[in-house]
């Protein structure tokens, strides 16, 4: 037993020492490894003034025993003046005790109209506790739909005649 051997004997202690410390505090600390993985949820300045106008009016999460099946609702109401697109949702799932279990983010696609509103529905198969409760839910990202770079004029070719609308050629050959 040479000398590599005990410094390998040594740091293997040490390293477990400070595991083992770390563990503890982590564990003893009121929210517990949540507060660690989860860190506060946190919004983009151009997205906090947008949603000044922009509220979730309506969540709810479903989670089924079986099949491990996630139902999601969610109802956006847009009382801006700009039409908005890639709605970002992130939803923080709480257990019978209160106690944060996770987070989920769902991703609306489609737009929104301005002064108008959506209602969106998802059904995913995710592996999320069943003893989820209570969902907090809030936007967290979303962009507002602009004009296209080019527009694209479909006319008929000059010289090409009209279309007949019974048989789907043109009138003239």
């Amino acid at each position: 037993m040479n000398g590599k051997f005990w410094g390998n004997i040594t740091l293997s202690i040490v390293i477990f020492a400070l595991v083992a410390f770390a563990v503890s505090k982590i564990s003893a600390s009121t929210s517990g490894v949540a507060s660690v993985l989860l860190p506060d949820v946190t919004v983009s300045d151009s997205v906090k003034d947008s949603l000044q106008s922009i509220v979730l009016s309506r969540s709810s999460i479903t989670i089924q025993k079986a099949g491990n099946m996630v139902d999601a609702s969610f109802t956006i109401e847009n009382k801006g003046k700009h039409d908005i697109k890639n709605i970002s949702i992130l939803c923080t799932l709480f257990d019978v005790k209160g106690k944060e279990q996770g987070r989920d983010k769902w991703i609306v696609f489609d737009t929104v109209k301005a002064q108008n509103h959506g209602v969106f529905t998802f059904s995913d198969k995710m592996f999320i506790s069943d003893s989820i409760v209570r969902s907090d839910c809030e936007i967290v990202g979303l962009q507002p739909v602009k004009e296209p770079l080019i527009k694209v004029h479909r006319t008929a070719a000059v010289g090409h005649g009209t279309t007949d609308q019974k048989s789907g050629h043109s009138s003239q050959h």
